[in-house]
């Protein structure tokens, strides 16, 4: 915040060298009193219109989605392979890790035998209902014949040929209700094989979205642990205020800040929103009085709160995951002419990006 003064410190300089101020104990005391005045009035309108993060505690963050295996005791619920590295990159729908799946596998081939048993079934008893198509269709033109030629053909001939006649129906109609059972259990059969493989896909746990990989931190024969999946398409960044400006900040509200990944850089973003509460905030869940020591040591400093910046990369730049830095709010002005405090909060996140660059020592 001291960097602000240096137009000032220069404008007493050259008055200064110029002779323009005599330089003495009381015009070095008044210029150094009317410096410190004019710097602190400026820090603190600035707290209040254009809040800066002094901490340098602002960071990359990103949700992310937390993979864990099945938890059980049996072998079926633990890391079969790991598909993934630290830290790689993933697309949506992409193989992270399966679960033992060998129960399923067995059902899954189990069923498909039995259908085919079924298919080829019904296709035998299709091949019969053409051979007893055929041979009705011969009866009845014989029986035709039979029937032409009167007294000429015996009654027994004509009897046993419909007798043989009948039996050819009522065996292809109980074929033909054998098929349609055949087709039903086929039916039944594939939606439990559907099922199955259902289940067998779950044991393969799949990127739900584009992101990234945290550091790998399980391995094959694993029953518990987790994966971290940051979603990198949402990045943001998180950093403290006082609460004095709170009141100044409202969404969509212009921002700047940096990152010490690219000391010298600075990004543009929008607020997002401000955090409604802290963690000194939080309840106990479990019944009884808080203890007024722990009370006092969490409260009794001014913590401020967060605000969420929401921004888009550059092109070509992909800004790490908790990386961290500073940033400004342009915040509501009670008048337009204070717009230039802006200046001050610009200003002292870009010297602190430039500074950035010593901090690697």
């Amino acid at each position: 915040m001291k960097e602000i003064l240096l137009p000032y410190i220069l404008l007493v300089w050259l008055l200064v060298k110029l002779g323009i101020l005599p330089w003495n104990l009381k015009t070095g005391f008044w210029s150094t009193t009317v410096g410190a005045l004019i710097g602190l009035t400026l820090l603190a309108i600035s707290r209040h219109l254009a809040p800066v993060d002094f901490t340098d505690s602002a960071t990359i963050k990103a949700p992310h989605a937390v993979l864990s295996p099945l938890l059980g005791t049996t072998q079926f619920h633990q890391i079969d392979t790991i598909a993934v590295v630290h830290n790689q990159t993933v697309s949506q729908g992409q193989p992270l890790y399966t679960l033992a799946n060998w129960e399923s596998r067995g059902k899954v081939s189990a069923l498909d035998h039995q259908i085919v048993a079924e298919q080829a079934q019904i296709a035998a008893e299709r091949h019969q209902q053409e051979a007893i198509d055929a041979r009705l269709q011969l009866n009845r033109r014989e029986m035709a014949r039979l029937t032409r030629l009167g007294d000429y053909a015996s009654e027994q001939s004509r009897d046993q040929l419909a007798s043989q006649i009948d039996a050819d129906v009522a065996q292809y109609a109980a074929s033909v209700a054998k098929v349609s059972a055949l087709e039903s259990r086929i039916q039944n059969l594939m939606v439990e094989r559907n099922l199955q493989a259902r289940r067998d896909e779950e044991k393969v746990i799949r990127a739900p979205f584009d992101g990234q990989v945290s550091v790998v931190n399980i391995a094959a024969g694993s029953r518990t642990g987790n994966m971290h999946l940051y979603d990198t398409r949402h990045k943001f960044l998180e950093f403290r205020v006082p609460d004095q400006s709170v009141r100044s900040i409202e969404a969509g509200q212009f921002a700047e800040f940096y990152v010490d990944a690219y000391p010298g850089r600075i990004f543009r973003a929008r607020v997002h929103s401000v955090r409604t509460g802290t963690g000194e905030a939080q309840q106990s869940a479990m019944q009884g009085d808080q203890h007024v020591r722990q009370h006092v040591a969490n409260n009794a400093s001014s913590h401020g709160r967060t605000v969420i910046l929401e921004f888009s990369e550059p092109e070509g730049i992909a800004l790490p995951i908790g990386t961290t830095g500073s940033a400004w709010i342009s915040a509501r002005k009670p008048h337009p002419l204070l717009g230039f405090i802006d200046i001050i909060g610009g200003a002292t996140v870009r010297l602190k990006a430039m500074k950035s660059y010593l901090f690697s020592l």
